[in-house]
C-alpha cells in the first residue's frame, strides 16, 4: 500500500492526511445544513472545532478502555499520534458536543442530527481510504481473488519487502457500503418522509448493520469479551433502537400531516 506520501518535499503519512481530508469534508459539507438549522455564522464554526477535537477525544477514550493493554508508559493515552481511535467512541464524542450545542442555541436537536448525518458518512468514507492506504483495519486471510496483501515489519530485512498473506480489504468493504447507504437514505427519507431525526435513525441503523457484517471478517487487537461480545451487543442494541426510533418518527410526522387536513 501506500503508508506515505510525498508532496513539495514533505513526507505526510496518508492516514493522517486522509483523516485531515475526512475532517475537512466533514465540516465543508455540513456547514450550510447547520447554518440552515439557525446558528449563526462563528457558532457554527466554533461547533465544527468542537466537534472535531470531541471526535478525537472521544475516540481515544474508547479506544483506552477497549484496549487498555496496548497502552502504558511506552504509549500514553494521551499521545498526539494519529493511532488508537475506535470509530464510536469519536460519534458519541462529537454527538456530545452537538447535542449539547442544541440545547444551549435552543434548537431541535435531531434537526442537527439529520444535518450532520450525510458529511459524516462522506467523512467516514475518506477516512477508510486512509485506512486501506496504511494498511491498518485490515480483516482475517482469504483466498478470494480481491484478497489484498499488506506490507508488515520487515524484521529488520531494510532491503527485503515482506506482505502478509493476503487479506479480505475490510476497510474497502466499509467504504463501499457506507457509501452505498447514502443514496438509499437519501431515497427512503424522500419516500417515507419521516419527520426530524428520521434521516439521522434511518443512517443509524444502516451503518451499524453494516459494521455488524463486516466485524467477523476483521482482525482485532482486543479481548475476546470485547471481539465477541461487547460489539456485536453493541451492533445489535443500535440497529434495533435506531429501527425503532425511525418508525416512531415516521408515525410521527404521519400524524402531523393527518392533523394538518383536518
Amino acid at each position: 500500500m501506500i503508508p506515505e506520501i510525498t508532496l513539495f518535499g514533505l513526507t505526510l503519512e496518508t492516514y493522517s492526511m486522509m483523516a485531515l481530508l475526512a475532517a475537512v469534508t466533514f465540516a465543508a459539507m455540513s456547514f450550510w445544513p447547520l447554518r440552515r438549522c439557525g446558528l449563526p455564522l462563528w457558532s457554527v464554526i466554533l461547533l465544527l472545532v468542537l466537534i472535531a477535537a470531541a471526535f478525537l477525544v472521544g475516540a481515544r477514550l474508547w479506544n483506552v478502555a477497549v484496549n487498555p493493554d496496548s497502552y502504558g508508559e511506552n504509549r500514553p493515552c494521551y499521545t498526539l499520534r494519529m493511532t488508537g481511535f475506535s470509530m464510536y467512541g469519536g460519534i458519541a464524542g462529537a454527538m456530545t458536543v452537538l447535542l449539547f450545542t442544541a440545547l444551549i442555541a435552543r434548537i431541535r436537536p435531531l434537526k442537527m442530527l439529520d444535518a450532520v448525518t450525510i458529511p459524516g458518512a462522506a467523512a467516514f468514507c475518506t477516512a477508510r481510504i486512509g485506512c486501506f492506504l496504511s494498511g491498518c483495519c485490515a480483516g482475517k486471510e482469504t483466498g478470494l481473488p480481491w484478497g489484498v496483501c499488506f506490507p508488515s515489519e520487515s524484521g529488520g530485512l531494510s532491503e527485503a519487502i515482506v506482505h502478509t498473506p493476503a487479506v479480505h480489504p475490510t476497510q474497502l468493504y466499509e467504504l463501499v457500503l457506507a457509501l452505498l447507504g447514502i443514496p438509499l437514505c437519501l431515497l427512503l427519507v424522500k419516500k417515507l418522509r419521516p419527520g426530524s431525526g428520521g434521516r439521522f435513525f434511518l443512517y443509524a441503523a444502516w451503518f451499524s448493520t453494516m459494521r455488524l457484517v463486516v466485524h467477523p471478517l476483521r482482525v482485532f487487537p482486543y479481548s475476546p469479551l470485547v471481539t465477541n461480545i461487547v460489539y456485536p451487543l453493541l451492533y445489535y442494541v443500535l440497529i434495533v433502537l435506531a429501527v425503532f426510533l425511525f418508525i416512531a418518527a415516521c408515525r410521527k410526522n404521519r400524524r402531523i400531516g393527518e392533523m394538518k387536513e383536518l
